[in-house]
């Protein structure tokens, strides 16, 4: 098969170590290095970040406006070829086939995207991570939603979406979902086409979640889930999490106000999540059912994680309704 060139855009602010993990792992794929171009944009790191980033051959870029969606913009404005990778600078390519299976099923013209379907345990991950790595979401509150896009060892499905599987080939599944059906796909090893991202750009920023809504005129979408996984060092610590998640619900406050989001989260999966987690009973039956499927302790996490999301997340709706709302503060953000 022949290889398309594909551009790969990382947004990156204070993360020197994840980064050069993550460039490592791409570097490392069994596909032509002359035809992979890495952006890195970076949001004003004070560390070795940009450094790193040169070291390992890559284009960067300023994002002067510092969040990881702007981030993301930036980085795709600066692309040059037609297949684009949003890859995180905490992620590593577990498998050196990863491109190549996306390059493969991006070669149907009725596949929009395509991503790997599991979250793999890397060597030496934390137990936090290993426990989003089983869950197969890093934001606890998406399971009771069934948005989530990677295989979960709670429900031992990779989606709790409506879904057709179109057909199978040696590399991925070819799914169908209705529009208003899809799962939190856009990160960690998102491929799509560099013409579909860029309709989903709003104001110089780019939600990675919206964009397979950015076709309204199209109901349906077909996507490539590529067999294999790859890893995510989403926190270093329940803390860390936590300041994520506080993140991500003022965020997505903040943005929607501004009219650059689509979507909210359905109320009933909201409310089903508040009372599992305030009974806890519900908690305890899922991280067992996890934990029937691959036994680690990992699953401890999974009660804490939840209340968390449930805290940060309570706060944040508080807030934004006896203030205007802002974005999160990236100051001392870093790894």
């Amino acid at each position: 098969m022949d290889s398309p060139r594909i551009s790969i855009v990382i947004p990156t602010l204070n993360c020197a170590r994840d980064l050069e993990a993550a460039l490592r792992s791409i570097r490392a794929q069994h596909y032509p290095s002359d035809r992979v171009e890495i952006i890195v944009a970076d949001g004003g790191s004070t560390d070795d970040t940009r450094q790193t980033a040169a070291a390992w051959g890559c284009v960067v870029v300023d994002n002067e406006r510092i969040t990881g969606e702007a981030g993301k913009a930036a980085g795709l404005a600066r692309a040059s070829h037609e297949i684009v990778g949003f890859v995180d600078s905490d992620n590593e390519l577990t498998s050196p086939a990863l491109l190549r299976a996306a390059a493969a099923a991006l070669a149907d013209p009725q596949i929009e995207a395509a991503e790997p379907v599991r979250f793999d345990a890397s060597e030496g991950m934390s137990a936090l991570n290993r426990y989003f790595a089983l869950l197969g979401m890093n934001d606890p509150l998406v399971l009771f939603l069934g948005a989530y896009d990677r295989t979960c060892l709670v429900t031992g499905k990779w989606t709790g979406m409506e879904h057709v599987t179109c057909g199978e080939s040696e590399t991925h599944w070819k799914i169908r979902f209705h529009r208003t059906q899809l799962p939190t796909m856009g990160a960690n090893g998102f491929f799509t086409r560099r013409r579909t991202a860029l309709s989903a750009v709003r104001g110089g920023y780019l939600f990675d979640v919206d964009i397979l809504h950015a076709n309204e005129s199209e109901p349906f979408v077909c996507v490539a889930k590529l067999k294999l996984g790859i890893a995510h060092h989403y926190a270093k610590s329940l803390r860390h999490f936590a300041q994520k998640q506080q993140r991500r619900a003022e965020d997505f406050f903040y943005f929607s106000a501004q009219g650059m989001r689509t979507g909210a989260p359905r109320l009933r999966g909201v409310l089903v999540f508040t009372a599992a987690t305030l009974t806890v009973v519900p908690l305890l039956l899922q991280a067992l059912r996890g934990w029937m499927r691959r036994p680690d302790r990992a699953w401890l996490y999974h009660v804490p994680a939840c209340w968390l999301t449930l805290v940060t997340y309570g706060a944040a709706t508080l807030r934004r309704t006896f203030t205007s709302g802002r974005p999160h503060s990236r100051a001392g953000w870093g790894r």
